[in-house]
């Protein structure tokens, strides 16, 4: 796990951050009686089946499944692993970061990669040739520090001799993807740290100063560097808060120049196709996306790449986009020459997805014959396949029905959209469902005595909540559930969290009361059908009869108070 964030502050964070705010920024959310509804963000779906509960802090989704706090919306919602969703709540509700608690060791090629950034940034100042390329290119020292770009040095071992001094072995070195064959991976190039969703630096880019070797060399595969992973700037975009839109561009200098000329959200791949990995972590970011290309024959195979990945993530309120850039340029050159209004209204006219789409497939084809309306179909089939379920895959298969004047194609049916996992709903588990979705029960509620049998699947669980509820007289659904979520019974009461109880409060109170009663009564019932048989066999002696008799009493005592509670 790395950093383990204290228990005490999660509760506390929990308590400051409201749930409704949280969505709310993100998704559309409408009123609806104690609670609020929108169409689920993480499925597609015409008829609203999420909703949000303030009293809970907790939400749920009917169609899919999804639920959790606000630190779960965010880890499902963007994308963030555990410890960067704190952050971000912590940060936005204006509350430090305690110290994090010491677990498992992060990978020790952090360390390294960190300091190396750190000498080449200074080796940069040190470099008049590198910091006139930079000067040329347009790049002020805001951006160059913004982004810590930095120089390596021709020499084949300078980095290698530096860490050395600082008594890194060579094996984490290699570990860090900054050596190769005990030399230098990196020399005479121009350094442009990459960064992981919390900032770490987890690899570099390196354009080169000569013309010997390729012209950008990327880190290798590493423990903590996987490039079909991780987009160049989105860690820096995500730093001034969820733009409007991202755009995917092909080199580092593009996303500098962009950003400095005024544009946000820009990122690049690093050096690959678009990965559907990297697709779903876009749009996790925001739901417009536009890619970024030059418009020769290598450009548009590139973006075709891009739309086969990003196709499977297509979904109702998601869109994407594809800019062709004039031959020869560059999105560095063209906004230096034309200007950021000029740039932005032709990322306002991209090709939709959709267009694009139809318009690739339909190439070199004959549409006014019914064999090349046939082929466009036969084309476009196995990609719409792939895509979700939902309103835009319909309006796809309309745009076909269209084009290939086909009205009675139709498309096999999609898989449906995972479900919550039904339970068997037994007393026990409907105390459990009861107390996490109103831990103020527990304060009132008689436990039953359960010493005359074994206790029920489930009960020293529920006896847990009931404790730690009592401790914890105002806490809430999701401040619970944060609580047990590194705990076993975790995913149980997850669950349980949205199975149905009685929405009335009076009505939950005393069914809670009628379980824990019937328990009890089942377990005097258990050690009575036990001694009957003892009594039966001509095995029980004095002293057991009168045990018997006073649980038969006891049993009579029980059911009439139940009968006395028992809800309507």
């Amino acid at each position: 796990m790395g950093n383990r964030i204290p228990e005490a502050f999660i509760e506390q964070l929990l308590d400051r951050v409201d749930i409704v705010d949280v969505i709310q920024r993100r998704v559309p959310l409408k009123p609806a009686g104690r609670e609020f509804h929108a169409c689920c963000p993480f499925h597609d779906e015409k008829t609203p089946s999420f909703t949000v509960s303030p009293q809970k802090q907790f939400y749920h989704c009917f169609g899919c499944g999804a639920h959790g706090s606000a630190i779960g919306f965010l880890m499902r919602f963007e994308g963030l692993e555990f410890v960067d969703a704190v952050e971000e709540l912590a940060r936005n509700a204006g509350i430090a970061m305690p110290t994090l608690q010491k677990t498992a060791p992060p990978s020790p090629a952090f360390e390294p990669l960190a300091v190396a950034a750190e000498l080449f940034s200074r080796r940069l100042e040190q470099h008049p040739p590198a910091q006139a390329y930079l000067q040329q290119r347009g790049l002020n020292q805001a951006m160059i520090d913004q982004y810590q770009l930095g120089f390596a040095p021709a020499a084949q071992d300078w980095l290698l001799q530096e860490l050395r001094r600082q008594n890194y072995s060579m094996e984490v070195l290699d570990r860090a993807g900054l050596v190769n064959n005990g030399r230098d991976r990196f020399r005479d190039r121009i350094m442009f740290p990459i960064h992981d969703r919390r900032g770490r630096i987890i690899g570099f880019g390196g354009r080169a100063m000569n013309d010997y070797g390729p012209k950008y060399l990327n880190s290798p595969e590493t423990e903590v560097f996987h490039k079909g992973n991780e987009l160049y700037g989105l860690y820096h975009a995500r730093q001034r808060n969820r733009p409007p839109r991202l755009l995917v561009v092909e080199g580092y200098m593009d996303v500098i120049a962009l950003t400095q000329a005024g544009l946000e959200g820009a990122v690049a791949t690093l050096g690959t196709a678009t990965t559907p990995f990297q697709a779903e972590r876009l749009f996790q970011t925001c739901n417009e996306v536009v890619f970024c290309f030059d418009g020769d024959n290598a450009g548009r195979k590139a973006a075709w790449r891009a739309l086969e990945s990003t196709l499977p993530q297509m979904r109702a309120g998601r869109q994407a986009a594809f800019l062709f850039l004039p031959d020869g340029e560059d999105p560095d050159t063209l906004i230096r020459a034309q200007g950021l209004a000029d740039f932005n209204q032709r990322v306002q006219n991209a090709t939709p997805l959709s267009e694009f789409f139809f318009q690739r497939l339909s190439e070199g084809l004959r549409m006014e014959s019914l064999d090349g309306r046939a082929q466009l179909v036969a084309a476009a089939q196995p990609y719409l396949e792939k895509m979700p379920a939902g309103v835009f895959r319909d309006l796809m298969v309309e745009a076909l029905q269209e084009r290939s004047r086909h009205q009675g194609f139709r498309l096999p049916a999609a898989p449906a959209v995972k479900r919550s996992r039904k339970v068997q709903v037994t007393p026990v588990r409907l105390a459990v469902a009861m107390i996490v979705q109103d831990p103020i029960l527990c304060q009132n509620v008689e436990l039953p005595d359960l010493s005359e049998a074994e206790p029920p699947p489930g009960f020293e669980l529920l006896l847990q909540l009931i404790d730690f509820c009592r401790s914890r007289p105002h806490i809430t659904t999701a401040q619970l559930l944060e609580h047990w979520r590194h705990r076993e019974h975790a995913k149980a009461l997850e669950i349980l969290a949205t199975l149905s109880v009685p929405a009335d409060a009076e009505l939950r109170a005393r069914e809670l009361r009628h379980i824990m009663q019937a328990l009890e009564v089942a377990a005097v019932a258990q050690k009575i059908e036990t001694l009957g048989q003892r009594q039966a066999s001509g095995t029980l002696d004095a002293n057991g009869k009168e045990v018997l008799r006073a649980l038969l009493a006891r049993k009579t005592a029980l059911q009439q108070i139940s009968r006395d509670t028992d809800p309507e």
